[in-house]
């Protein structure tokens, strides 16, 4: 009796239907086909789609080709949607000679016509799968549209799925997704961010540790302040996009998203975020008057902190900005903060007299910056294209610097939109007012706050601190020491 291999093969997203119940209906009806030819069989059965090579039973299927006569399957796509590869796999089939049957009809490889149909029903399957992306990706655009989670199955840390595909709130999974913006907004890595999460013991949704990835991925991510987000690729670029806010109810502000994406934007070097947990009031503010590079703080053998001496190259030449006892520096500049006292106290005074004059204009200031580099940005845009229709540079140069460039001009215009949004909640002073009363009682216990907690405090005004001996390091310690630089560089 001849011996049969029947392949079935299902695509998840393909079917609205129970997989496993449309599964077992194919394989009833090749079981009945190998049955009426009197064939012995083997069943190889996988969910994947037809343009993935990859497929584990295929795979095994097309080693053991010299084991079967036959080949039976529900009809040529389900062998490959993939032309290049259905041709190969014919190839191999003619090879051991083995005859294709399916419920339609049989298919011999050996004559002519039947290789041609062979070939023009693969085409046509590749066709076929094109149109279905191309239908499947315009309607997931179209149920975006209406606000719907139709991305993928798995809906992101802190939502589940409701009625109508709309997004509903897992408070359990939100206080995580708070944690983490609250958290990045006082300056905390994502690192230390991961670190203190797994001490809490909170967890991915299955039960995994949330990495810097999962951290990084999630800073980023536009769903948490109530966005559905949709596009269609062609060959890796967006080909059309769909961008709706209001959706679903966010798990923070859109205005605390953008200032999150305005201090990620800002950490172009990595040293703006704390890496581990401070133990010193001052740890990542010191940089170096002379080359602009962060400062470090050691202990001696002594148990004396110090300012270590900077060494990092500038234009071939090394800075040797000297070192310094780091204490005095701490002093100097609590002592400075402390002199701000008076500036929250004002600052108090005005909100609660609704004078918001320089708040306003100041966000007016920075935003008509803003505006400016938008413009720049604009034109270099219209630039981009005159020189390509000039030929002056090709088609790919083009897309790399408009790629570029479209993403500078995302960035200033959500820095634009958060000075709307702070402008439109200058009025509504309540929070602002209890942020400076807090500030202003924190203040007063500066001295005896523990050295993270100082430092955390410290950089919601500080944004670094210029320090310079203004003398290079060597070992003579006879000579002139000139007075330090410290200048202090207030958000």
């Amino acid at each position: 009796m001849a011996l049969a291999a029947i392949y079935l093969r299902l695509s998840r997203n393909e079917e609205q239907l129970d997989i496993e119940e449309i599964l077992a209906n194919h394989r009833n009806a090749l079981i009945k086909l190998a049955n009426h030819h009197k064939l012995t069989y083997d069943i190889y059965q996988e969910i994947s789609s037809g343009v993935n090579n990859l497929r584990p039973q295929l795979g095994i299927l097309l080693n053991k080709l010299d084991e079967y006569d036959y080949l039976l399957v529900m009809d040529i796509d389900r062998i490959s949607r993939d032309n290049a590869y259905a041709e190969q796999i014919k190839t191999m089939l003619i090879a051991h000679d083995i005859k294709i049957l399916t419920p339609q009809g049989a298919i011999d490889l050996t004559q002519e016509s039947n290789e041609m149909l062979f070939s023009f029903q693969a085409m046509m399957a590749n066709f076929e799968y094109k149109q279905i992306r191309k239908r499947l990706g315009r309607g997931r655009l179209a149920a975006a549209e209406q606000g719907r989670w139709v991305m993928s199955n798995q809906t992101p840390l802190g939502y589940i799925k409701g009625e109508n595909q709309k997004l509903v709130i897992v408070e359990d999974e939100a206080n995580i997704i708070r944690y983490i913006f609250q958290k990045t907004l006082e300056r905390i890595s994502a690192n230390e961010i991961a670190k203190q999460l797994d001490t809490f013991g909170w967890r991915s949704r299955s039960g995994k540790v949330l990495t810097t990835s999962h951290i990084s991925a999630i800073r980023k991510n536009v769903v948490y302040y109530g966005v559905v987000h949709a596009c269609r690729r062609v060959n890796g670029r967006v080909v059309d996009e769909v961008f709706v806010e209001n959706a679903h109810e966010p798990i923070i502000s859109k205005q605390t998203f953008l200032e999150v994406q305005k201090m990620l934007k800002e950490n172009k070097n990595g040293s703006y975020f704390n890496k581990k947990k401070a133990t010193r009031r001052l740890q990542n503010l010191i940089y170096c008057k002379c080359c602009s590079r962060k400062r470090y703080i050691q202990r001696d053998g002594n148990g004396t902190d110090f300012i270590k001496s900077c060494s990092y190259k500038i234009s071939n030449n090394t800075c040797k900005d000297r070192g310094h006892k780091y204490l005095p520096v701490e002093k100097y500049v609590l002592n400075k903060v402390k002199e701000r006292k008076q500036d929250f106290e004002e600052a108090l005074e005005k909100l609660k007299n609704l004078d918001l004059t320089d708040s306003e204009k100041k966000l007016i200031n920075e935003k008509e910056s803003l505006e400016k580099q938008l413009e720049k940005f604009d034109k270099r845009q219209k630039n981009l294209k005159i020189m390509r229709m000039d030929g002056e540079i090709n088609k790919m140069e083009f897309l790399e610097l408009s790629e570029v460039n479209e993403r500078d001009i995302k960035n200033i215009k959500q820095q634009i939109e958060l000075i709307n949004i702070q402008l439109e909640n200058l009025d509504n002073t309540e929070e602002q007012q209890r942020q400076l009363e807090q500030s202003l009682e924190t203040l007063s216990e500066i001295d005896t706050l523990d050295p993270e907690h100082c430092n955390t405090f410290l950089k919601t005004f500080i944004n670094k601190i210029w320090f310079s001996t203004n003398s290079i390091a060597n070992h003579n310690t006879k000579g002139e020491v000139p007075e330090v630089t410290i200048e202090i560089e207030w958000l």
